[in-house]
């Protein structure tokens, strides 16, 4: 079953009409399901984080995961799990630090709005619904997200280096997303928050040189800092300045094996596969 904002695709079978920030979601969405994943939140990396853009990215994730527990909380057969959606943003600007899930959150925006998203869930702590907090890195699929907006400017050689490009990337492949997704449903031993992120992270330079090598073009770019924040403001130092080297603790120790664990790898299968 799924959830849709569009009225006019819903069956209410299969597919069923949603508006979070209404509150509007029919009982019957969640009835007899085994489990929910919500991924939903409005694009963190898309646009200058103005306040009214701010309190969309807030909204769009507090108000969906709120009414998705609300739904839960009173129905006569929740489902057994919920996997809802956080990022590794939470960790903030950490440097050359390795965070795990243990790690504090930072107290920038991200932190605080990862903080909020994870503390919806909160009331479903003492229920029967077993709750994931899945904090994922930057997720790569040529088919979309970042890795999409990338691939043409690279394929032109017009690929650059991000400021000092000492930054940390934590990434992962949506492959291995989906395969960590169907893992949780059913490891009963995993809850709270678990970090979504290959165990190899690499700094943004050989991110950006092993992208061009892969698409047989060079990187004789590099955006200074100070461009990136004039460019981007708020969100680009959030975003494409900070340095995040997330640890997947849980997801090891459970005994997940990521598919695609080391970037050039990845980008070959990814881009030429």
């Amino acid at each position: 079953m799924g959830l849709t904002r569009d009225s006019t695709a819903a069956d209410n079978t299969r597919l069923f009409h949603w508006d979070p920030l209404s509150g509007n979601l029919d009982p019957k969405a969640l009835s007899g399901v085994d489990g929910v994943i919500n991924l939903a939140g409005e694009n963190i990396a898309e646009g200058r984080w103005t306040e009214r853009k701010k309190n969309s990215l807030v909204q769009s994730r507090i108000k969906s995961t709120e009414l998705l527990v609300k739904t839960i909380l009173s129905s006569s057969s929740p489902p057994s799990w919920m996997v809802n959606a956080s990022a590794v943003g939470i960790y903030g600007d950490c440097g050359d630090e390795i965070v795990h899930e243990s790690s504090t959150a930072a107290t920038d925006f991200l932190g605080n709005l990862a903080l909020d998203w994870e503390g919806a869930l909160g009331p479903l702590t003492s229920s029967s619904t077993r709750t994931i907090s899945l904090r994922f890195g930057l997720v790569l699929s040529k088919n979309g997200g970042a890795l999409k907006k990338m691939l043409p400017i690279f394929k032109l050689g017009g690929g650059a280096v991000l400021g000092s490009g000492k930054q940390w990337v934590s990434w992962v492949s949506l492959d291995d997303v989906t395969r960590c997704l169907e893992m949780l449903a059913t490891n009963t031993n995993l809850s709270g928050p678990v970090n979504c992120t290959s165990p190899h992270p690499v700094r943004f330079t050989t991110f950006a040189k092993t992208l061009a090598r892969v698409v047989r073009r060079p990187v004789f770019f590099k955006i200074p800092s100070i461009a990136v924040r004039i460019l981007f403001g708020e969100m680009g130092n959030a975003t494409l300045l900070a340095s995040c080297r997330a640890n997947p603790a849980k997801l090891l120790e459970s005994g997940f094996k990521f598919e695609d664990p080391l970037i050039e790898p990845t980008f070959r299968r990814l881009i030429n596969g």
